[in-house]
Order: C-alpha cells, then structure tokens, then sequence
C-alpha cells in the first residue's frame, strides 16, 4: 500500500500518508514515548484508509461504472432526484479530477 502511495504522489490523500509514514518511522526511529508512536500509528493508518478510498474513487471515475445487465433498471429510494453523468462531471471537476 505504502509503494501504490508513493507512486501516486500527485494526489494530496496519497502524499499525506507517505508524510505520515515517514513521521511514525521518525517516531519510532526516537525512542520516542509508546503514546506517541501510537498516534503517529494510527495517523498513518488513517491517512492511508483516506488515500485508498480516495484513489479507488479516482479510478472508478476515470473507468466509468461496468454496464448493467440488460433489462435491469436502476433503483433509487422514494424521492429521491436523479444525478446525470454531467452533474458528476461537475463535482469532479470541484473536487481535483482533472478530466
């Protein structure tokens, strides 16, 4: 995970938790009190959480979604109001995706 990290290092999610692992090897490196190796820990560990839902996301939105079966619809719950691809586009384009 740490090597998809730093190979993805334009994304922020990415460079953060390479930074993080660096901190917590710095830590541990120190002798540093076990409180605070802990929490560059699991600082890490959340970061890198962050940075693969982030680049799992990135990459389903460049792939586009796999098609449907045919003769499936699409279900949404009661009231609730459709999102078109431009929409998404949109957010994407807000959100970093440099499409």
């Amino acid at each position: 995970m740490l090597e998809l990290c730093r190979a993805a290092r334009e994304a922020p999610e990415a460079a953060l938790a390479v930074l993080r692992w660096d901190e917590w090897q710095q830590a541990r490196r120190r002798a540093t009190g076990g409180a605070e190796r802990r929490f560059r820990r699991r600082a890490y560990e959340r970061a890198r959480q962050n940075a693969l839902a982030a680049l799992l996301m990135r990459t389903q939105a460049i792939r586009g979604t796999p098609g449907r079966a045919p003769g499936t619809t699409r279900r949404r719950r009661p009231g609730a109001v459709a999102t078109g691809h431009a929409t998404l586009r949109v957010l994407l384009r807000q959100y970093g995706d440099s499409r």
